[in-house]
């Protein structure tokens, strides 16, 4: 009994030292340790070796094993070239990570595994540097490289994770039918190397690759292609710079690797031509969406309802329709189209199809319709858009969601009020928008002054739409922004010839486009009213004079319109604009 008093004691004793004693550790803080661990993992194995040759054609097993524990971060990283149906098995056993290959490979082939960023230590994530294996199926290993950026067709901003395939198949569609000779993937940077391949032409192709197929999906994918076939002529050899490793921080590093080839990414539009939706926005207003662009409609009605009494509008690219019926009684909730139009076969060819459409109102339609506030609202709920600092070039645009059956330019009064209070009637123009849905444009016909202020007053029952709903009046109140602080960039255009160019002012970043013009012609273009920032300009030319910027076509053999970006002689392409500065810049095209 005294030997158990005593050890119970005891305890007690050490749990009160640990309690108050200085020496105890303190829960609260955290553990100390030695310096962060930075150095990434070190290969220090390969089974079988780097560029081993006759390996066999099924059961292909790979380790790296490396001086530290090293996890996959992101198997899908990890790419076969050229690709097989199934993309490599990544697995990590204790200091090693295994790449299994689960499909037959080809006779006489060479073959890379691109580990890209995918393998990292366990404890703090420091990338394992990126390595590339080689090995052939064969008894020789192929050694051309190619090298080459994928950028934005219309921003010209490096795109990161694109597929880049080369054929051997020259056929426009070997990329959506077939898997590709050899592959690789964009970094960071949008550049590409596709190593250890042929001295054979190629056609090259970059695609999205969404799926991860291997395949283009033509509708869903993003698309590039080279003009031209393309013959390797570079060596893969250790001492090429462009072969190394690369930190995609390091900017100056990243920007010294040179390109062979250059891709610029696009969206085309599709070429199969049917009717892909269609629907009910209310009881009478409907809409086709098609699935491709230049929409030939022959015929189009609705069974019951006279032609007469409905409007359609199809969108710029031709390939949405909206219609309007004008009836003065309600529509069934269900409503069966006649449209006859140019329609792809199961050849590829158009014709001529009529094709019966049924369209009806969801649940959702239906209960806004019969809703309390539907049945009073009388008013067109048009949009205004005016910006002060756009208002002498853009002038007033206005909106409407449902077609306009008149209006009455005597309701609306431009007025100008001098800084001596003093009003003045000014005329202006009104015209409708050759290429947007109901939409006009105000402008003054008189210049604008500083120190002025302007109103125009679109008074109450100035527009009817085709439903007999009225407008609201509406105040629209306009000043000249204060020159105190803002600058402006007067652009020189020179050297147009025989074609048509899109100029847009855009932020540094191309995100935010702040002016547009379009000119055929040498032109002095004048921006007004900047904030102090770095501004940019990017030129379009409009080949087909539309206005708008095309896309391309891979069937056809269509790049998509050309898109440059404004650079001094330095090669800088920014301009950096000073508070209450004007600048005057020349633009050789």
């Amino acid at each position: 009994m005294n030997r158990n008093v005593t050890a119970i004691l005891l305890i007690v004793l050490t749990a009160l030292c640990c309690l108050f004693s200085h020496s105890c550790a303190n829960t609260k803080a955290a553990p100390s340790g030695g310096p962060k661990d930075t150095i990434p993992p070190v290969l220090i194995k390969i089974d079988p070796e780097q560029n081993t040759r006759n390996m066999p054609l099924a059961d292909v097993k790979i380790a790296l094993t490396y001086n530290e524990y090293t996890v996959v971060k992101e198997a899908s990283g990890v790419y076969l070239s050229p690709p097989t149906k199934h993309a490599p098995s990544v697995k990590v056993k204790g200091k090693s990570i295994l790449v299994t290959l689960r499909d037959t490979l080809a006779e006489n082939t060479t073959y890379t595994i691109d580990f890209n960023n995918a393998l990292a230590d366990n404890n703090e994530g420091n990338l394992a540097p990126r390595f590339t294996y080689t090995f052939s199926t064969g008894d020789s290993i192929d050694s051309m490289y190619l090298t080459g950026t994928v950028l934005d067709c219309q921003k010209l901003t490096p795109v990161k994770g694109v597929l880049v395939a080369l054929y051997e198949d020259l056929s426009d569609s070997a990329c959506m039918v077939s898997l590709p000779a050899a592959a690789g993937r964009t970094d960071d940077w949008g550049f590409f190397v596709i190593r250890n391949i042929k001295p054979r032409p190629y056609r090259i192709y970059a695609y999205s690759d969404d799926d991860k197929d291997n395949l283009y999906l033509q509708g869903e994918d993003f698309i590039a292609f080279n003009d031209s076939l393309f013959t390797p002529e570079l060596i893969v050899r250790d001492s090429i710079y462009e072969l190394g490793t690369f930190n995609m921080k390091d900017t100056v590093a990243c920007e010294m690797r040179k390109s062979e080839v250059s891709l610029l990414l696009f969206k085309e539009t599709a070429s199969r031509q049917f009717i892909k939706n269609k629907g009910r926005k209310d009881n009478k207003r409907g809409f086709l969406r098609f699935n491709a662009q230049n929409t030939v409609l022959n015929s189009f009605q609705i069974f019951g309802v006279d032609s007469t009494a409905i409007t359609k509008h199809f969108s710029p690219e031709m390939d949405s329709m909206d219609f309007w019926i004008d009836t003065p009684y309600p529509l069934p909730d269900s409503l069966l189209l006649s449209v006859e139009y140019l329609k792809t076969d199961s050849l590829g060819n158009l014709v001529m199809t009529k094709e019966d459409v049924a369209i009806s109102m969801t649940d959702e339609e239906k209960a806004a319709l019969n809703s309390d506030q539907a049945k009073a609202d009388t008013l067109i709920r048009a949009d205004y858009e005016c910006k002060n600092e756009n208002v002498e070039q853009d002038g007033i645009t206005i909106r409407f969601p449902d077609p306009v059956s008149r209006f009455s330019t005597d309701s609306i009064l431009f007025i100008a009020t001098n800084p001596k209070n003093q009003n003045d009637t000014i005329s202006f123009s009104f015209e409708k928008d050759e290429h947007e849905f109901e939409t006009y444009h105000l402008q003054s016909s008189q210049p604008y002054q500083t120190g002025y202020k302007y109103q125009v007053i679109f008074k109450k029952n100035a527009f009817y739409d085709i439903y007999g709903r009225k407008n609201k009046e509406n105040v629209i109140d306009i000043e000249l922004p204060n020159t105190d602080k803002t600058g402006s960039i007067t652009l020189n255009v020179k050297g147009i010839k025989e074609s048509n160019y899109i100029i847009e002012l855009v932020s540094s970043d191309m995100k935010q486009v702040y002016r547009k013009f379009n000119t055929d012609k040498d032109t002095k273009l004048y921006f007004p009213y900047l904030n102090a920032g770095k501004y940019t300009f990017r030129i379009t030319e409009d080949r087909n004079r539309n206005g708008i910027f095309d896309t391309g076509n891979l069937l056809e053999r269509k790049q998509p319109e050309k898109v440059i970006v404004f650079k001094l002689p330095d090669g800088n392409g920014i301009i950096e604009l000073p508070e209450q500065t004007d600048i005057e810049q020349d633009l050789q095209l």
